[in-house]
């Protein structure tokens, strides 16, 4: 017999939907003057509670948009994942997680300009504790797909063999890219597919914030097609394991 699960209470209700209620108006503030605009007392103005009742939920200003950050971060990340388990192939998985990237942020441009568009977002103020693990998720998956490429290759004799986990970027961007995946306890890779993944990271991000900041419309370039170019591009490098 499956025991019930327990129902919240109609208090436990009501807290969640005014937690939710102070998240969403503080997102419409960071949407018309970004995280710099998200006041506490503006939120407790448009719900009529008093300021002191907002701080109930949120000690502060910072805690709000860390909670932000981590559910943006955590909401990227779950669609991500969810676009790997639905592909097949390892190459149509990749292509499947970094077009996944780009519908997320085109459906939530708002939550992707907060974390990738401002400094909230880097985990260097904002409970890093908390935000970096969380910005680690949605990484993973771009690095796991990416891993399963490169080894599908290799297994294929498609990979360059003989090179051990030398960066051909060169040995300063390898160590640095071993602390970064150490620090933020990246999955134990190949220093090559590590930096990879940075490369493309960076890459497939820039194709979409100039998107979402109409910097390509004076170019008459459909920003898809330009998009779709990168993921290719990606997946014949992630082939010749990280190789130009």
């Amino acid at each position: 017999m499956v025991a019930e699960t327990a129902r919240p209470s109609r208090r436990e209700q009501r807290r969640e939907q005014t937690l939710q209620e102070i998240k969403a108006l503080a997102m419409e503030q960071i949407a018309g003057g970004g995280p710099d605009a998200v006041s506490l007392n503006g939120i407790a103005r448009s719900m009529a509670m008093s300021p002191a009742a907002v701080y109930r939920y949120f000690d502060n200003r910072d805690a709000l948009l860390a909670d932000l950050v981590v559910e943006v971060y955590d909401s990227l990340a779950d669609a991500l994942e969810a676009a790997a388990r639905g592909a097949g192939t390892p190459e149509q998985r990749l292509a499947a997680v970094a077009h996944a990237s780009r519908s997320w942020a085109l459906e939530h441009p708002n939550p992707y300009r907060l974390i990738f568009q401002t400094t909230s977002g880097s985990g260097q103020d904002l409970a890093p504790e908390r935000t970096i693990p969380a910005a680690s998720r949605s990484m993973g998956a771009l690095l796991d797909a990416l891993s399963a490429v490169a080894a599908a290759a290799q297994g294929e004799g498609d990979g360059e063999g003989g090179e051990g986990d030398r960066d051909p970027q060169g040995p300063e961007l390898g160590e640095q890219v071993r602390a970064w995946a150490e620090r933020t306890g990246m999955p134990d890779l190949p220093v090559r597919v590590l930096t990879l993944g940075l490369l493309c990271w960076t890459r497939l991000h820039g194709v979409i914030s100039l998107e979402l900041g109409h910097h390509l419309v004076s170019t008459g370039i459909d920003p898809g097609l330009l998009y779709r170019a990168e993921v290719d591009e990606l997946v014949r490098r992630a082939r010749l394991g990280g190789r130009r």
